[in-house]
């Protein structure tokens, strides 16, 4: 006799097979009476699909730290960046967008232009920076930053008062920071001026603008 369960030879009347504990002629419920159980393959476990997981998890978390740094580590770049290509495009409305909406409607009013008019005066804001000539000629201007430091609440306040002062306005300041950068000036792709530049960022409704009037040209 042969056991129906792992094919090894059983002597007659024996009731229970001695290598797996499958019941003779019985079932498995009945071994399990007896105190025999059979034996059950094991199951490999699922190593490919674990390393696929946790390899996109990585991948995941990856993403997240990065848009968060672009998000929230990174944007108060984003102000100073449109100010220097609005000044290579000597385009006033460009250059204005560095700057909060509070701050562009009073310098408006207080220039006593509107519309494009105003706009217009500040297609040539890279006088501001340097005292080259650059009437006619075709130049290219590129920043980098250099340091940044995070402003409390005192420097924050400061600002907004500072602002209230000069400008009349009221800005909900969340957050701040004082930045070096280094504005560098291409005529003809020939470097023609380097300037060091501070200045402080603001972030008002959730978005980064310069803080006007404090741009301080070294």
């Amino acid at each position: 006799m042969f056991c129906k369960n792992c094919g090894s030879p059983i002597a007659d009347g024996i009731k229970f097979c001695p290598q797996c504990g499958t019941a003779v002629g019985g079932n498995d419920s009945a071994a399990a009476t007896a105190g025999h159980y059979p034996v059950q393959n094991k199951k490999r476990p699922p190593y490919l699909a674990v390393g696929v997981l946790v390899v996109l998890a990585a991948l995941a978390i990856t993403i997240v730290i990065l848009l968060v740094r672009f998000i929230f580590g990174g944007g108060y770049k984003k102000p100073i960046q449109t100010l220097a290509e609005g000044m290579e495009q000597e385009d006033g409305e460009k250059v204005l967008s560095a700057f909060s909406k509070k701050t562009v409607d009073a310098l408006e009013d207080s220039s006593g232009m509107d519309g494009r008019d105003f706009e217009r005066e500040y297609d040539s804001f890279i006088a501001v920076f340097t005292d080259e000539d650059l009437e006619g000629e075709d130049f290219k201007v590129e920043c980098k930053i250099e340091d940044s430091e995070k402003l409390n609440k005192d420097d924050i306040k400061d600002i907004r008062d500072d602002l209230k002062e000069s400008l009349g306005i009221r800005e909900d300041i969340s957050d701040a920071r004082e930045v070096d950068a280094v504005f560098t000036i291409y005529v003809d792709d020939s470097e023609e001026d380097t300037i060091d530049v501070s200045m402080d960022v603001i972030k008002v409704d959730g978005k980064w603008y310069i803080s006007y009037g404090s741009i301080d040209v070294g």
